[in-house]
């Protein structure tokens, strides 16, 4: 038996390095990403999401959108995600404000930002990506990015043409929201989204303040006479997040293909929801429902003035709070927006 030279094994370490090499291109990732919504809307900008990931990995990863409830319970799926039971989550920061009091500011502050450019642009320019991905990260995830929704407005069964009109009405709302309204002399009340139009049309409740497209969806034009802009928040973000532990286990060079395909939706979402927003207003003014109302910039001066105090208040919750509030008051100043 003639003895094994040298150039025999290196060879075989050839050989051994292009099997492992393939098994790393061929190596794939495949994730499911529940969000905690059901809308259609929502599930479409998702599955586009994926689809932009895919491409942009060359198929290397490859997601599941899920809608609310298919694989663990809503009020489940931050810690399904945190815990690896399912990768990747969409839900809303103000859903995630009681553990991550930085997410009101990514959620948006009421009466801050006025169009979703502007929001992504105190996102990506003002500091509060970084500042909101490192409180997540705290929590074991890893914020990957934010994405626009439906506008919140007010709609009401009485006008409210002034901020002493909030005086003595019930309104549906949460958190700063409905700190505001209760500055200005209104009861903030807390009933599931799903029995607001019992409430509206018995009277429990006087108002509500909720995305827009629900005037058609929730067909709650049925039961509201009144909507008021400016919108409460022009408009809130959702995110997609996912398990920390999984991202830093990736390759740098997927991680930069997820972080570039991850805004590629964002523009088509924003269409959608504007249209449907547009079309439920619209149809609620020419069906005869009910009327839109404008307030006059001085009333919306004094709101704004409270809208920015507790902006403070929240800001008393960390120092990364502080920041973050502090970054969004220079912002709203480079806009022309100061508050006396």
């Amino acid at each position: 038996m003639k003895p094994w030279k040298s150039n025999h094994w290196m060879v075989l370490c050839v050989l051994a390095g292009v099997v492992l090499w393939g098994q790393a291109e061929a190596q794939t990732y495949r994730w499911r990403l529940q969000s905690v919504w059901m809308s259609p809307a929502t599930q479409d900008g998702l599955k586009l999401f994926a689809k932009n990931v895919k491409e942009a990995t060359h198929g290397k990863v490859d997601i599941r959108v899920y809608s609310a409830n298919q694989l663990v319970k809503i009020k489940a799926t931050r810690e399904a995600v945190q815990s690896g039971a399912i990768e990747m989550g969409c839900e809303a920061g103000a859903y995630l404000a009681r553990v991550i009091p930085e997410a009101n500011v990514e959620f948006g502050l009421p009466f801050g930002w006025r169009s979703w450019e502007e929001a992504w642009e105190a996102w990506t320019r003002y500091g509060l990506q970084e500042r909101v991905r490192e409180a997540y990260a705290e929590k074991g995830l890893y914020l990957i990015t934010i994405q626009p929704a439906a506008e919140y407005v007010l709609m009401t069964t009485k006008p409210v043409r002034k901020v002493e009109d909030f005086r003595g009405l019930k309104i549906r709302s949460w958190g700063l929201a409905a700190k505001i309204l209760k500055k200005f002399g209104a009861s903030p009340t807390m009933i599931p989204g799903a029995e607001q139009y019992v409430a509206l049309q018995r009277g429990t409740v006087d108002g509500t303040i909720y995305p827009v497209f629900v005037l058609d969806a929730y067909k709650l034009k049925e039961v509201v006479r009144y909507v008021t802009l400016p919108s409460v928040i022009t408009p809130p973000t959702t995110e997609i997040y996912m398990n920390l532990k999984l991202w830093r286990g990736l390759p740098k060079e997927i991680q930069d293909q997820i972080t570039e395909a991850s805004t590629k939706h964002q523009e088509v979402m924003q269409k959608r929801y504007l249209e449907e927003g547009y079309t439920a207003v619209g149809r609620f003014i020419m069906a005869g429902y009910g009327d839109v109302i404008r307030l006059p910039e001085a009333e919306v001066a004094k709101i704004r003035k409270i809208a920015f105090e507790t902006w403070d208040q929240l800001g008393q919750k960390s120092p990364r709070c502080k920041d973050l509030v502090e970054s969004m008051k220079k912002f709203m100043a480079d806009k022309g927006v100061k508050v006396e």
